[in-house]
């Protein structure tokens, strides 16, 4: 294999494969394809691989009994022989060639037309999935997208690495950023030490939003509005450490916090800690683990009506699958990694990445102390 070492789980695909009776996985996603082959395209082609539309999309084939290959854009060749842990590499022109009916035309190839392949439908465009379909008119074409959804929720102990190392980066960003705060900085001169102090500190990319209790929009964009003595700071920040994402959210204030900042604080510190205690076990229901954070809440005496209070995350984007939902019927596993982000009135947000063990959960990162407000400035 020419790129860096194997990370996906292994025993999951096998079983994943036996389970539906595949002959082959077409993967399309820039989660899985990144996933399975190790490719991670940065900048533009990561948000070409995004574009269900795009013409230098890549595609993963992976035969049950022959070689994994990676169909690629010439102009992401280099690169993906770079990334990859595959061996089989199909080049082809962008706006001329299409990777689809290349796979398609390589499962013909592998006596494979007549086969039940796996196609991450949900990921493809209409038109590329009519053009598999006409190029596969005798295969069994299967949507396989919850399937490697399940596949890549158990963490193997090298991606539990790396989205360690991820959480730290993030935390250890906030810890500097906070600390040199001051009266009258803006959200945007925060928010740009936060994603730069992210990079330097060895994250490929970050983004996500700060905001001060003196802005009433939230996730509208950071603007220069000073942050004065007695306004709150609330962040929610991704960052990505080779491909695997940390998604974490904290909160502070500048200067010494009001009696009502430190209430509102504590309400939610002890729902969000509680909840990790004592619903972030294998086993449970994931849709058991919203209704808990609702009624915490409710019993502190808030009306509360959020729909979302966390989710899995890994690779590529942060939010996989299953999201903490009310209508969720799935539960979490050993070894999943996941964020729990209950908000209280809009605004009091506290987000920790978790792993989930047969011992309970653990924290992937406790640089960040969160047991009070953070005090920037002239506390």
């Amino acid at each position: 294999m020419t790129g860096s070492t194997p990370l996906y789980n292994a025993p999951a695909l096998r079983e994943a494969f036996d389970s539906q009776g595949l002959d082959a996985i077409v993967a399309r996603s820039g989660r899985n394809v990144a996933y399975l082959s190790g490719m991670r395209f940065p900048g533009t082609l990561g948000r070409l691989q995004d574009f269900a539309h795009s013409a230098r999309a890549a595609l993963v084939l992976w035969p049950r009994d022959a070689e994994p290959r990676l169909f690629v854009s010439g102009i992401a060749l280099d690169l993906a022989k770079r990334e990859s842990w595959f061996e089989r590499f199909t080049a082809f022109t962008e706006y001329q060639d299409s990777p689809y009916l290349l796979a398609a035309r390589a499962l013909h190839d592998l006596g494979l037309a007549h086969g039940r392949i796996g196609i991450e439908r949900r990921e493809l465009g209409a038109e590329h999935w009519e053009s598999i379909r006409s190029a596969l008119p005798r295969a069994e074409l299967i949507d396989c997208t919850d399937l490697l959804e399940s596949v890549r929720n158990e963490k193997t102990p090298g991606e539990i690495a790396l989205l360690r190392q991820a959480v730290e980066i993030q935390d250890q960003a906030h810890l500097e950023v906070f600390s040199r705060a001051s009266p009258g900085d803006t959200e945007r001169q925060l928010h740009a030490r936060m994603v730069g102090r992210m990079l330097e500190l060895g994250a490929d990319s970050a983004h996500g939003m700060l905001q001060s209790s003196s802005t009433p929009m939230t996730y509208g964009g950071e603007g220069d509005v000073p942050i004065v003595l007695g306004d709150a700071v609330r962040t929610d920040y991704v960052s990505y450490y080779q491909g695997y994402a940390a998604n974490l959210s904290r909160m502070a204030v500048m200067g010494q916090p009001s009696q009502e900042q430190r209430y509102l604080y504590a309400v939610l510190l002890r729902t969000h800690r509680t909840t990790i205690q004592q619903t972030l076990t294998a086993g449970t229901p994931v849709r058991e683990i919203h209704a808990f954070v609702k009624q915490r809440f409710e019993a502190e005496g808030f009306v509360w009506n959020k729909s979302l209070v966390g989710h899995s995350i890994g690779i590529w984007w942060h939010q996989e699958e299953p999201m903490f939902v009310p209508h969720e019927t799935r539960a979490l596993r050993a070894t999943m990694v996941v964020c729990l982000e209950p908000i209280l009135e809009d605004f009091w947000h506290l987000q920790d990445q978790v792993l989930v063990t047969e011992d309970g959960p653990e924290l992937m990162s406790s640089a960040f102390d969160t047991s009070a407000l953070f005090v920037m400035g002239d506390g």
